[in-house]
């Protein structure tokens, strides 16, 4: 209790829910939980590099500037931190991974090999040709991919970066705004989300009675109609071999389990799961049962679904709200109502560390209607692979209350044969190995002090923390590099760049559509 009131007294970070992704798969406490500090951020690895600068930095960090950066992530996401930092003036305080070891990405590494590259050269030579100089390309590539990626892609094709809260918008501004007729969309490398935005736009294309052109101006994008957005879909073209592991999961055995055992719950699903499972959600989502898109869309739609039920409860105008925290387990002889409780079911389509956040937003919205009769049950589609039996005894029984145990078949953890959706790459990163670097950089300083309280040579114990302090670097394989005559470190820059004008301004660039208007002239 005391440590909760010491953080409700401290000012609160604030977040923008589209850099929550990575905050969920990190397993960390809800947002509004961590107190403020000038040398600590939460965010996608594009925000991670703009903190990164204002901690560098005397006067924006308060003047506690870094001397060192811890960047928790995977590698694409130090390396991206470092490349901003370098382009901010920052490149002399070094950047630091968590492990020594690779911490990889399935998603970003399906789009570093020569199969991406030809694709995309599909596409840019065909926008090339003299017998196409009317057909104009653009690709759209997913945040999560390495600088590398970012870096090659814009050499072949003009290029712009997305989440997956702003993919949508994206190519429907870039439809609109280029032409939808003639602008050839290639997304990549996520191919399920990119199948499932095509899901999206033949599940709105499919209703033509409740999708008209109005309803799409007014809640898509108010350049579109159907005709247009038919145009879309058949000149969207998505990358067949990329995804992610995570999401992976998600498969045909777990659909069944949803269709059969949940009929009646509400299903979330990201853009990246399999179209099996999307497909659930968006049928859903057609009746408000269901919701379909980034993280903070499911979170949201939870939200929503809750104190709606709130709401409707005549608990909420029953119960006194005294300002304690909301109870957890059973419900006091005294405080029962008479009325019958209602249960909600919500099938998370996404990664599993996403539940600490829900959990605390729905007993907050509980709490704050004085609900007790409203409960909310977050169901963990499982892998028949992943749970484990109970062996029956010598006599062919079991005597155990418990027939299966949900879990990992082969131990304890999560595992990908889906004992329950997280990364294990982001899982590389925790705080004894957070504590381990912090000890060698007060080490190294010890040693620069001649304080470092060794009887050996002060030189050589500096030397040896050095050489393993360089192992916890990033990749930095752009640089001293130039493609086609351009630094290749701000060639990968680029497409963020576009992304971010387009966030702010709600257009594409005028340079990134000069751009695009000029690959039939290359």
């Amino acid at each position: 209790q005391q440590h909760q009131q010491q953080q409700q007294q401290q000012q609160q970070i604030p977040l923008d829910e589209e850099l929550l992704e990575i905050y969920r798969q990190m397993d960390l406490p809800p947002t509004h939980a961590i107190p403020a500090h000038p040398l600590v951020a939460i965010a996608d690895s594009l925000a991670m590099g703009d903190h990164a600068v204002r901690m560098c930095s005397p006067v924006l960090s308060g003047g506690a500037a870094a001397s060192s950066i811890i960047c928790l992530g995977v590698d694409f996401m130090s390396e991206s931190v470092a490349a901003i930092m370098a382009r901010n003036g920052c490149g002399h305080v070094p950047v630091y991974r968590a492990a020594t070891r690779h911490i990889g990405c399935s998603l970003a590494e399906s789009a570093e090999g020569k199969g991406y590259e030809a694709w995309l050269r599909k596409f840019g030579d065909a926008s090339s040709s003299p017998s196409s100089s009317d057909k104009k390309a653009l690709h759209v590539v997913y945040i999560n991919t390495s600088l590398e990626t970012k870096a090659t892609s814009a050499s072949i094709l003009p290029t712009i970066t997305c989440t997956s809260s702003n993919v949508l918008q994206t190519i429907l501004q870039a439809s609109a705004q280029m032409g939808p007729d003639r602008l050839q969309i290639c997304y990549g490398p996520d191919t399920y989300m990119g199948e499932n935005l095509k899901s999206l736009l033949d599940a709105v294309l499919s209703h033509d009675e409740s999708w008209t052109d109005s309803r799409i101006r007014d809640e898509l994008h108010p350049l579109h109609t159907r005709e247009s957005l038919r145009h879309l879909r058949d000149n969207l073209h998505v990358y067949p071999h990329g995804n992610c592991i995570v999401h992976h999961m998600f498969g045909n055995s777990v659909v069944e389990t949803v269709s059969d055992k949940y009929a009646d719950a509400y299903v979330t699903a990201h853009l990246e799961v399999p179209g099996e499972m999307f497909q659930i959600a968006l049928e859903k989502s057609m009746n408000d049962e269901g919701v379909v898109g980034s993280t903070s869309n499911i979170l949201q739609f939870i939200e929503r679904k809750v104190e709606e039920a709130a709401k409707d409860m005549p608990s909420s105008r029953q119960h006194p709200h005294n300002g304690s925290q909301p109870h957890i387990g059973s419900t006091p002889q005294s405080q029962q109502s008479s009325s019958p409780k209602r249960r909600l079911k919500f099938i998370l389509g996404t990664e599993a560390g996403m539940v600490t956040s829900i959990v605390r937003s729905v007993q907050d919205i509980l709490d704050a209607h004085r609900c007790r009769d409203v409960e909310a049950e977050i169901i963990f589609p499982v892998s028949s692979e992943a749970v484990m039996g109970v062996e029956d005894d010598a006599e062919g029984t079991n005597d155990s209350s418990l027939g299966v145990v949900p879990g990992v078949a082969g131990g304890e953890g999560c595992s990908t044969a889906g004992g329950c959706a997280t990364c294990p790459f982001m899982k590389m990163n925790d705080l004894d190995a957070v504590h381990d670097l912090v000890d060698m950089i007060q080490s190294m300083r010890g040693a620069d002090d001649g304080n470092d309280g060794n009887d050996g040579d002060t030189n050589n114990y500096r030397n040896k923390v050095e050489l393993q302090l360089r192992k916890h670097l990033p990749p930095n394989r752009l640089k001293g590099k130039s493609i086609n005559g351009r630094d290749a470190i701000e060639l990968g820059s680029e497409p963020i760049v576009f992304m971010r004008h387009f966030m702010k301004n709600k257009v594409m660039s005028d340079d990134l559509v000069q751009r695009i208007e000029r690959m039939g002239q290359l």
